[in-house]
């Protein structure tokens, strides 16, 4: 049944079609176009044909407008540039076409604008890469040269303390002399007779020395390395744990002896290491004697040097 009335309603549009005036009659009466040939045409626009062509909403009409044409297609020109930069999304608003009313803009997504955009443009623009050139102006840092040697009197060649300091003594002054000989003597490293040297005589329960030299001219950010001479001996012949030299800079713990150092008699020097970082201009070099027992503790502190690395 559908299939004849197809047919009628086609042989309808024909017998129509032919029966409508010749080229030479149209131009006597005017144009003409047959209603039904119309008909057909519209159809077949709204049909496969169509769905090839740009949609025509107020947005693609506002771009086409010849009062808006060169503006929207500047504009369209960068807005689907590919860039290589980066990718931004972007609402874009585009006043409405033929507006005859008063009405608020409208705001068309950014698949809106892309599309009616490529609708308008013969072909997509080249790539854009956008180049930021950043120029950084690198100051120099200033010179530091720290003054050598950076410890004074390390050998204790002078035969005296000075610039050191004792910055403390346990037991404390005045009595300490009665059990502690703190100064500069001997045996020396290497042969020499000149060390800084701590002497337990009467085995105290608790002896604390410390040996400081403040004001060392060091460079800030700077890596150096701590390193000297050291002896621990006491009554006993086996290694003892109660017995100790530690060494700071700035109160940093850079460097210490180990258990097995200490040993009864005779004097043997040992190297005592380690390193650290210039935190400013100046430091404070420390070293600490310390025995926690009735051990009768002797030390001494040779050939102090603190170098960079």
């Amino acid at each position: 049944m559908r299939l004849s009335t197809t047919l009628v309603v086609l042989a309808g549009f024909l017998h129509q079609i032919l029966a409508a005036p010749s080229l030479a009659e149209t131009d006597k009466r005017g144009t003409f176009t047959p209603p039904m040939l119309a008909h057909i045409y519209i159809q077949l626009d709204d049909g496969a044909a169509l769905q090839n062509r740009c949609n025509g909403d107020n947005l693609y009409n506002s771009f086409i407008d010849r009062r808006f044409s060169a503006s929207a297609s500047a504009f369209c020109s960068s807005y689907i540039r590919p860039t290589v930069t980066a990718t931004t999304t972007v609402t874009t608003t585009v006043p409405a076409a033929k507006k005859k009313r008063q009405f608020a803009t409208p705001t068309y997504p950014p698949a809106r604008v892309s599309s009616a955009c490529s609708c308008i443009l013969t072909a997509i623009p080249s790539a854009t890469t956008v180049q930021t050139t950043v120029t950084a102006t690198v100051k120099p840092a200033s010179a530091c040269s720290a003054s050598t040697p950076i410890v004074k009197n390390g050998d204790f060649g002078t035969g005296a303390l000075g610039p050191w300091e004792l910055t403390r003594v346990q037991p404390p002054l005045p009595d300490y002399e009665q059990y502690l000989s703190v100064g500069v003597g001997s045996p020396g490293s290497g042969g020499s007779n000149k060390a800084f040297t701590v002497k337990d005589n009467a085995a105290s329960s608790y002896v604390e020395v410390e040996l400081s030299q403040q004001n060392l001219t060091v460079c800030a950010g700077s890596p150096y390395k701590f390193a000297a001479q050291f002896y621990m001996t006491d009554a006993e012949a086996i290694p003892s744990p109660q017995t100790y030299v530690l060494v700071y800079v700035d109160g940093e713990l850079i460097a210490s002896s180990q258990a097995s150092d200490a040993m009864g008699p005779p004097v043997v020097w040992l190297p005592l290491t380690g390193t650290f970082v210039g935190g400013s201009g100046t430091a404070t070099l420390s070293v600490k004697f310390i025995a926690t027992d009735y051990l009768g503790v002797e030390w001494g502190l040779d050939d102090v040097v603190i170098s960079n690395v």
